[in-house]
């Protein structure tokens, strides 16, 4: 027998009863529904009443086991008894109607015709489910809008990215910074420090030109001013400054703003174009480094991108859609995404689909560039109709397929046709009917054990 109330979940196994004989043991199975665990401790009393007033109280102050209590009653009058339990723990009085139970005059009066159990059933004992990760839920109606089935994976906005390359060639100092992946960093803090190294360098040459062209500056100024020159002469001598520096800050050669390269003019300080986290580093204290090395790579990560790929037959839906959810490689957990960024205007000759791209916060950073994705957009308006979890519809072998819990120890493998899915609900259009308890943790472990070969009687225990 199985019942559920709103916290504990009953699985009793109890044998036949003859009038004035102590019944073999009943085995009386108690599971918490906040976790699906064990009852571990409490105390259980079990009464029974029959015909005539007659009556038999159990009291049992512990499991024997973790969940498992176990009562041997004898029961003395002909007829139909009425069980009932209540178990305290917690801090309060669980009452847990069991039901009826019937006592024969003699072993000769035991019915001996047994009992059939459904076709189909799987048998889990309660000890392997307390062992696992299982938790059942209730389907139930839900309204969930139209979906498209996408990959995708999570990318970087256009300036949420910076791959930080080296524009001279050198030496990368030791005593210069070194942020490690991760370290967080702001716009324009020194990455490195480079001390050119090649003759002919550019970032040295057009220092030294700059010096130059400030010097000749205020010497025309000075010229100018005493009328020994024209101011054609002055107006060239500008120009020519305003050119060295225009060429010198190109390769990133400002002014030591953050003070961590000394007062040395010679070395370049590399320096992040965002503010962000580091999120890569190819280069190390000591190394030369040459023009164009890929040296850091800097990310912004409190704000990703779920890039969508719309196969091309649902094109002409994308500028329907208003959402999506999605899960990453590796992971269970579901990401929403509500606001789209922009649907592509090409289909990729490749893949044969249509990017659209979902801006998704990421305030704890668990989203990565690069990860792939799989989920769903949503569009349109709601459908209603039964739902599960998503995470109870298992894939075999191209079907669809959900476990019931239809007894404490017994389970049927339902197909199912499936509708809209909001990523953590999915509407099923048959299979399953609303109140239902379907596993929504554990359903590959209760797979398996269909794959095996055990008897379950009437109750769903194995025997």
């Amino acid at each position: 027998m199985t019942h559920w109330t709103e916290s504990l979940e009953l699985f009793v196994e109890y044998p036949p009863h003859v009038r004035g004989v102590a019944s073999d043991g009943w085995a009386i199975h108690l599971t918490w529904l906040a976790d699906w665990k064990p009852v571990r401790e409490g105390r259980l009393v079990l009464l029974l009443r029959g015909p005539g007033g007659a009556r038999e109280e159990i009291v049992l102050q512990a499991p024997g086991s973790p969940g498992i209590y176990n009562a041997s009653p004898t029961l003395s009058e002909t007829g139909i008894w009425r069980a009932d339990m209540t178990l305290t723990a917690r801090g309060t009085d669980h009452a847990i109607p069991v039901g009826q139970l019937q006592v024969f005059a003699s072993e000769d009066a035991l019915p001996h015709d047994e009992e059939q159990p459904p076709p189909g059933l799987i048998a889990l004992p309660k000890e392997e489910q307390w062992a696992m990760p299982f938790e059942i839920a209730i389907a139930e109606p839900r309204r969930i809008p139209n979906s498209i089935p996408v990959t995708g994976e999570v990318a970087a906005p256009a300036r949420g990215l910076a791959h930080v390359s080296t524009p001279v060639a050198g030496l990368l100092l030791v005593q210069g910074p070194s942020p490690a992946p991760g370290e967080e960093v702001r716009e324009g803090q020194t990455l490195a420090l480079i001390a050119p190294t090649s003759l002919d360098d550019s970032y040295a040459r057009m220092r030294a030109d700059v010096v130059e062209a400030e010097r000749e500056a205020d010497r025309t100024e000075r010229l100018f001013a005493a009328g020994a020159i024209a101011e054609r002469r002055l107006e060239e001598a500008r120009h020519d400054l305003e050119v060295a520096r225009a060429a010198f800050e190109a390769v990133g050669g400002i002014h030591d703003a953050d003070g961590d390269g000394g007062s040395d003019p010679h070395v370049y300080r590399l320096r992040s174009p965002i503010g962000g986290v580091i999120a890569d580093r190819h280069v190390a204290p000591g190394e030369h480094v040459a023009v164009g090395t890929h040296a850091f790579t800097v990310v912004r990560p409190d704000t990703l991108w779920f890039v969508a790929r719309v196969p091309a037959r649902h094109a002409e839906a994308a500028s329907e859609v208003h959402g999506a959810w999605f899960t990453v490689e590796g992971a269970t957990h579901t990401h929403e995404a509500d606001r789209v960024v922009s649907v592509g205007s090409i289909i990729d000759a490749g893949s044969r689909a249509l990017p659209v791209r979902f801006a998704v916060a990421n305030p704890d950073g668990e989203l990565k560039v690069g990860m792939l994705a799989e989920g769903h957009l949503l569009l349109g308006e709601p459908v209603e109709g039964v739902a599960v979890p998503t995470p109870a519809i298992l894939d075999e072998d191209g079907l669809s397929v959900v476990y019931v819990k239809v007894g404490g120890e017994a389970f049927q493998r339902r197909v199912v046709e499936t509708g809209p899915s909001d990523g953590s609900w999915t509407i099923v259009h048959s299979g399953v009917s609303d109140g239902e308890q379907v596993v929504a943790v554990g359903a590959y472990q209760v797979r398996l054990a269909s794959l095996g070969d055990v008897e379950v009687s009437d109750h769903g225990h194995p025997h």
